[in-house]
């Protein structure tokens, strides 16, 4: 039998980077829309191949579509049990105004599977990330003016959380699940063009495909060359580390001789800001004195620091 070429790309990550260990019980974030029915076909498809112990479904619903949000929901149950699946729901309240809503919205979505992941026994949480995902996180990245860290967009697994559609592109999930027959719901903000993602996945990524049809081939490869290439930066990054810190102090003109890409690496370490505009900033605040702006600043860089120095003992 011939599988989807989506099916192939599952088998293929799976293979090279075992992302889902044998006997796992995986909780699926499912939101109703294509990306996630792609992904629940293919893990049930799949699941002898990945020898999985436990698949179960978990809807998070955000209560701020009104109506169209409790039916996703809705949607989200009927599929489960259609599919012979447990679904966990959970309803959570976002209140912040609209810039930030989306990142809010996010962090409460996966602050709520991992509690259902804990408090159900589950090993792993996989969600429907592909590849147009990394593309537009890569571009959102570029724009808002983020360095190296910006570029490698997101990985296959992080933590708890692996992607087992990372290798596939939104074309192939739409084509699987029409294949298969199925349908899904659709979210009326993935059309939004006053979200910045929205704006580049509807109007700036179709203007890039016309000049490469492969661009998300082409982001992959480039994502491959920064990840080697960030691998011997990182070594040199925790070298300069042990070397500009004294007794869990910064030694300033230690820190000033090294080279700015190392600079900034070390402030994006410890402040975990990808912005190289405040990178920067932090950075000459340092050349004029010490000066950093909020005093906890410098209270993390000398606990991180102490972590530094007990790992590496």
């Amino acid at each position: 039998m011939k599988y989807h070429k989506l099916l192939r790309k599952v088998v293929k990550l799976q293979r090279k980077k075992k992302l889902i260990p044998e006997d796992t019980s995986l909780l699926l974030a499912f939101s109703g829309g294509v990306d996630s029915v792609a992904l629940v076909l293919s893990m049930l498809e799949l699941k002898d191949f990945l020898k999985l112990k436990r698949l179960a479904l978990a809807h998070i619903n955000h209560q701020l579509r009104g109506d169209e949000s409790y039916r996703d929901e809705a949607f989200c149950v009927e599929f489960a049990k259609e599919k012979g699946l447990e679904v966990f729901v959970e309803r959570i309240e976002v209140k912040v105004n609209r810039e930030n809503l989306e990142s809010k919205a996010r962090e409460l979505r996966y602050k709520a599977l991992e509690e259902i992941r804990q408090r159900e026994g589950f090993d792993l949480i996989a969600t429907a990330h592909h590849l147009n995902d990394l593309v537009e996180t890569v571009l959102l990245w570029l724009v808002r003016g983020a360095g190296r860290e910006g570029l490698l967009g997101f990985e296959e697994k992080s933590d708890n959380i692996v992607r087992p559609l990372y290798l596939a592109t939104r074309e192939e999930i739409e084509d699987f699940v029409r294949s298969k027959g199925e349908s899904w719901v659709e979210d009326s903000t993935n059309y939004d063009l006053r979200y910045a993602r929205n704006l580049i996945r509807h109007k700036v990524i179709p203007e890039l495909k016309k000049i490469n049809p492969r661009l998300e081939e082409s982001f992959l490869r480039l994502q491959e060359i920064l990840k080697e290439e960030e691998k011997l930066l990182e070594d040199l990054t925790q070298k300069a580390i042990m070397e500009v810190f004294k007794e869990g102090e910064l030694d300033r003109r230690a820190f000033l001789k090294l080279p700015q890409a190392i600079k900034r690496r070390i402030v994006y370490r410890f402040y975990g800001i990808r912005s190289m505009k405040e990178i920067d900033s932090i950075i000459n605040s340092i050349k004029k004195g010490y000066a950093l702006e909020k005093p906890e600043h410098m209270i993390n860089i000398k606990s991180l620091s102490a972590e530094v120095k007990e790992c590496s003992g």
